[in-house]
């Protein structure tokens, strides 16, 4: 049978098109605006086709003529949060948060079976409940039955209590129960469980082999029988921070330990036996449960399910005025979606795509 094909938008490094492809869906096109991420797309995506432009400058006729007018059964998308995030102060006039207006714009152009929209779940409360209303009421101004839902990562096996809001559209009017995955029934995994095996590393070193042997399936299911291993450098602290660092207990956040002394924002060291908190795009946010060190880009990629053999380019942190601008693989971690999630999310469509088309 011949694979459904999907086009991945605002794709970023690629945690949508990672679970699409996994679930059995061809990616054909893919399109990001960040030079780093979209580095590291191609890197790991080399067959699909990619535009690396701002998508209010792509024509979807142009992108039809590229892909060689291929029937699209989805389209998947997941826009930038930040206008929506309540980890910052929202701003409805925020402009970023109109770019979904873009995707409306290709699912009318392409007319696909369905399409996937993945967002944070400040998107349901931001102004007042009118925004995901207006975004509902796009999609359904040009002939989509829309569903709304919020989904746990760790419910899905990924090391993380992400939680996110899916919006799926069908052309079709599906029964809401069957459009969502529902828990797979596996147990937590914990952090301990997906980065023991990578907690070798000191301060200030780097590795590109494994050190010590897989404690866990999650851990063997990551390796993947992986005989490099990329994206491992830790933070070269001094001895004051690593000091300030020893002061946290794991499973507490830095102020309320008494003493702490530092005026940046808070930090949490991680639970090893529990699944970690949201990853954010700041490796500061978190402290190692047993090096008094941030975590490395690879143990962050694992805590979001990323394969280990899934390689991240473009610069491995920046600071200062830079990080308004630049994405780098820290960043490119923390906004990408578990492809463990996806995975569940568009088998999932799948299987609705069979049952009704």
């Amino acid at each position: 049978m011949e694979r459904l094909r999907a086009l991945d938008l605002f794709s970023g490094c690629g945690g949508l098109s990672l679970g699409m492809e996994r679930a059995g869906f061809q990616v054909v096109y893919a399109n990001e605006l960040n030079q780093d991420a979209a580095l590291t797309y191609q890197k790991n995506f080399p067959d699909v086709l990619m535009d690396v432009c701002d998508i209010r400058k792509i024509e979807p006729d142009d992108v039809k003529r590229k892909i060689k007018s291929m029937k699209i059964d989805l389209i998947g998308a997941g826009p930038p949060c930040q206008g929506f995030s309540t980890l910052v102060k929202r701003n409805v006039r925020d402009p970023r948060n109109g770019l979904f207006r873009h995707l409306v714009r290709f699912v009318e152009y392409f007319a696909p079976k369905a399409f996937v929209m993945e967002n944070v779940t400040g998107l349901l409360s931001m102004n007042k409940g009118k925004t995901i209303e207006n975004i509902c009421d796009e999609f359904e101004s040009i002939g989509y039955h829309v569903a709304v839902d919020k989904l746990l990562a760790s419910d899905f096996g990924v090391p993380q209590d992400r939680t996110r809001v899916f919006i799926i559209g069908t052309t079709k009017k599906i029964p809401r129960v069957e459009l969502f995955p529902k828990k797979n029934g596996h147990a937590r995994v914990s952090v301990k469980k997906a980065i023991s095996d990578l907690s070798f590393l000191g301060i200030g070193e780097y590795a590109t082999t494994y050190q010590r042997r897989t404690f866990s399936e999650y851990q063997v299911m990551m390796r993947n029988n992986c005989a490099v291993l990329a994206n491992h450098e830790s933070a070269n602290h001094s001895e004051r921070i690593q000091k300030r660092f020893m002061m946290i207990p794991p499973g507490m956040v830095a102020k309320k330990i008494s003493g702490y002394d530092s005026g940046k924002r808070d930090c949490y060291k991680f639970d090893p036996s529990e699944p970690s908190k949201t990853v954010t795009t700041l490796p500061e946010d978190f402290i190692h449960y047993q090096q008094n060190r941030i975590p490395t880009v690879r143990e962050l990629a694992r805590l979001q399910s990323f394969p280990d053999d899934f390689v991240f380019l473009g610069p491995r942190t920046t600071g200062g005025a830079q990080r308004k601008h630049s994405c780098p693989q820290y960043t490119q971690v923390g906004n990408a979606v578990p492809p463990l999630l996806s995975q569940e999310v568009f088998a999932n469509m799948k299987k609705i795509l069979k049952k009704y088309y």
